[in-house]
């Protein structure tokens, strides 16, 4: 007899259904993500600055601020290599007749800035624009005004402190002299090959071009207020020799060795304080774990499916 009960069970079997395949769907997600991670790098060989390949490397060193380029987090002042910054707004609204309450983030911010890895050999500038960060440094604190006014952090507050500000803020830090793994594209990038002497010759005739009057000054022979065509032939010589100059000098320059996101997306770019063991330890428990999920989801599926019949 077809009547409600038969087809409220119908509705249970395909709501079943569809939630089982969407949990298998991101349980393989999950495993595959992490099984990739674990397979890059187990498979890719430590790299020594001094005598690194150009291409996809992994390396382990301390990370530094650039000369001259100190890193300070934005809300809590505190020097650092690398940051994340949240400032999260509490908000009250009323559910089914109850007061509750969510943290609603108003403002993130995520450190642009190149920092320096060194292994003891050499060094090299790391640009973390796209990175998969892991750190362990996470400060968090809270307050009564959007922008915190105390850049101290006041590791005595309590959570039930916590309960009568309205702003939650937090931070996730690199610090100088941390220990990181990284693993991402290695470029060496050379002042010389940036730029070519015919590039620099254009780039002065540019410059030169900006201000008129000097122009005249500088290559206007017979003084009738304006370059003619032996004049300009001229001053291109000169911004020809200029340019050996500025290239020759560069050519003395040392190259630039950089760490960055691989220009394959499907290679992960990771920068770590944890080590190469542990992020192999992590990963493969990661894998094991989603693909144990998957197993029991898919599983679960060929039951229901075998007991609805």
């Amino acid at each position: 007899m077809y009547n409600f009960s038969t087809q409220l069970a119908v509705e249970e079997f395909e709501l079943a259904l569809v939630a089982s395949v969407l949990a298998a769907l991101i349980s393989f997600y999950f495993f595959y993500r992490s099984w990739k991670r674990l397979r890059f790098i187990e498979n890719t060989p430590t790299a020594k600055l001094r005598s690194a390949h150009q291409g996809y490397i992994e390396v382990e060193g301390k990370g530094q601020c650039i000369d001259g380029q100190l890193i300070y987090a934005p809300l809590s002042n505190h020097l650092c290599i690398w940051y994340h910054s949240k400032i999260e707004r509490k908000e009250t609204f009323v559910h089914k007749g109850r007061t509750q309450s969510r943290w609603n983030l108003i403002y993130q911010n995520t450190s642009p800035h190149q920092f320096k890895l060194t292994d003891g050999t050499s060094s090299c500038f790391v640009d973390p624009t796209g990175a998969e960060i892991h750190s362990n440094e996470q400060l968090v604190w809270y307050g009564d005004n959007e922008w915190p006014t105390l850049t101290k952090i006041l590791a005595s507050q309590s959570i039930l402190l916590s309960s009568f500000n309205r702003y939650r803020y937090s931070e996730k830090l690199i610090l100088p002299g941390q220990s990181l793994y990284i693993i991402g594209q290695f470029t060496t990038l050379s002042a010389v090959t940036r730029q070519s002497v015919r590039d620099a010759m254009y780039q002065l005739i540019t410059d030169w071009k900006q201000d008129p009057a000097q122009l005249l000054k500088r290559f206007d022979s017979n003084k009738d207020g304006q370059i003619d065509q032996l004049e300009w032939e001229a001053a291109r010589q000169q911004a020809f020799e200029q340019a050996q100059t500025i290239y020759h000098e560069q050519a003395m320059e040392p190259d630039t060795h950089l760490m960055m996101k691989p220009t394959d997306n499907t290679r992960p770019f990771i920068i770590s304080i944890h080590s190469q063991a542990r992020l192999i330890k992590k990963y493969r428990y990661y894998t094991y774990a989603a693909s144990t999920a998957c197993l029991t989801v898919m599983g679960y599926m060929l039951w229901l499916i075998h007991a609805y019949e």
